[in-house]
């Protein structure tokens, strides 16, 4: 069985896009099913730094906090030895 190199950019940048994925999935939900509105603005707000509202801005800062937290997860993942053994992944 081939063992593929570990590369920690690749690995973060599909965590990075998956959660930014999700992080759309979310500011869509509030124009989908508007219920609660006030509180699904409170939780972005104190999830985001600089999110003032629903505003392609705070869209902005949103997905790019995002999408830096895939690279801080897999990081932290990396220097606890979880994921990597010996500069192999295992399959």
């Amino acid at each position: 069985m081939k063992h593929e190199e570990c590369n920690f950019f690749r690995c973060s940048n599909r965590v990075g896009i998956f959660l930014v994925a999700l992080y759309i999935l979310c500011f869509a939900w509030y124009f989908i099913h508007p219920v609660n509105q006030s509180v699904h603005i409170q939780m972005l707000e104190m999830s985001y730094f600089g999110f003032s509202g629903m505003n392609f801005v705070s869209f902005l800062l949103g997905a790019i906090q995002t999408y830096i937290w895939g690279y801080v997860g897999v990081g932290l993942w990396s220097l606890l030895g979880c994921c990597h053994t010996k500069g192999t992944c295992k399959k």
